[in-house]
């Protein structure tokens, strides 16, 4: 069965997301840089959680969201629920804050967006029925600019769990979000129950979502991005099987359908991999990224992807790289995050600008502290990674802001 890395997270908690990427500069304490470093650690509330995205609400405020983590014992998962955090990024006034969700979610968010400091979005995971068991919706949240409140999308009978992963709205009365929904195949007498993985893409039409139907792919696959330009120019990335090999995918909505892009990018793509993250500048400048295994090799590579209007093309990244998760649009290009390709596992962040490709050179691990950045975003003129710390003696990671020029 194919998995995003976020969705398998879900199985496996909280280590999943602490995977990590380049050498670099020790992690500085929380409010200050380290010497020689651009980055500088936020202070954060106190308390176990990762950190999952980020969004602009207006120009001076920035949102981190992801999920607290509650330790349930020994080889079972994770518990999650809601968090997020805002800043106020003018000078002198004050840190990240916590931020009141919904009532009563019992899931993780996984991504947020904004239209404005009035029209905003959080999207997370299956949650069970009213009667607390069976088939329940995905959970979203809308902020009206004073409260969240909750909508769920429905889903069909058949599922057996589901989750959005990525939002991105146009306006008030259009938004997108993909994920994945997990089904049950029709029953074999005598024979095990089996299921696939099928894409999800739900739309918001300013009064209620809706499952968005979607062109045949192949029988395994998922979604894990989504950045909508206009309201006919939408893109969406992730990932499918191929055999026993994964492969890259991207699908694209002109206004009237979705179309699966079949170009030289992805119909000649060679190895195991998938796309992660996707962010644009326009209908002519959209990026994505993801990770990737060539043939006969063991190592995971970062894979980067440019679609200039007319075709997809590959971007070569530098050679430590090792799978990227996260990327925004960024002063000439973007900027992405994930882990380096060595047996270190530290954090990797890369900068694509005017087509030149460079580390990011963010902290490194050290004995004591393990971070793993999951998402980037570019806000005010900064560079914003969010993930998680893994500290000698927790058994659970505290949510992570880096902040730096990059």
């Amino acid at each position: 069965m194919i998995k995003s890395t976020l969705r398998a997270a879900a199985v496996t908690g909280a280590a999943a997301l602490l995977a990590a990427g380049t050498a670099g500069t020790a992690l500085a304490a929380p409010g200050t840089g380290t010497a020689g470093s651009r980055w500088t650690q936020a202070e954060l509330p106190t308390g176990h959680a990762t950190l999952l995205g980020s969004a602009a609400p207006d120009a001076h405020t920035v949102w981190a969201v992801g999920a607290t983590l509650v330790d349930r014992g020994p080889g079972r998962t994770p518990g999650f629920s809601p968090v997020l955090y805002a800043k106020d990024t003018r000078p002198g006034l004050g840190s990240w804050k916590t931020v009141p969700t919904a009532k009563g979610v019992p899931v993780r968010m996984n991504a947020v967006a904004a239209v404005s400091d009035r029209d905003g979005w959080l999207v997370g995971d299956q949650g069970a029925d009213a009667a607390g068991a069976g088939v329940g919706g995905v959970y979203t949240e809308h902020w009206n600019g004073r409260t969240w409140s909750v909508q769920q999308l429905a889903l069909p009978s058949a599922t057996q769990s589901a989750g959005l992963l990525s939002v991105s709205a146009v306006n008030r009365s259009n938004a997108w979000a993909v994920g994945w929904v997990q089904l049950a195949d029709p029953s074999v007498p005598g024979k095990p129950q089996t299921s696939h993985d099928e894409g999800l893409v739900a739309h918001w039409t300013g009064k209620a979502w809706q499952r968005v139907t979607l062109p045949h792919v192949n029988a395994d696959w998922s979604l894990s991005s989504i950045t909508a330009l206009s309201p006919d120019d939408v893109w969406a990335v992730g990932v499918g099987a191929q055999g026993d090999r994964s492969i890259p995918l991207a699908l694209h909505y002109d206004g009237r359908s979705w179309s699966v892009q079949r170009d030289a990018a992805f119909a000649g793509f060679s190895g195991s991999g998938g796309l992660a993250g996707v962010a644009a500048h326009g209908r002519n400048d959209v990026w994505a990224v993801g990770g990737f295994r060539a043939p006969g090799t063991h190592s995971t590579s970062a894979l980067v992807e440019h679609w200039d209007g007319r075709r997809w093309t590959r971007i070569t990244a530098p050679a430590d790289a090792g799978n990227l998760t996260g990327v925004a649009a960024a002063p000439g290009g973007i900027v992405a995050v994930g882990s380096s390709d060595d047996d270190a596992g530290d954090a990797y962040g890369l900068r694509v600008e005017n087509g030149r490709v460079a580390s990011l050179g963010l902290p490194a691990n050290t004995s004591a502290t393990e971070y793993g950045p999951w998402a980037v975003g570019y806000y005010h003129g900064l560079v914003t990674v969010i993930g998680a710390l893994d500290l000698a003696g927790e058994s659970l990671p505290r949510p992570m802001v880096l902040t730096g020029r990059g």
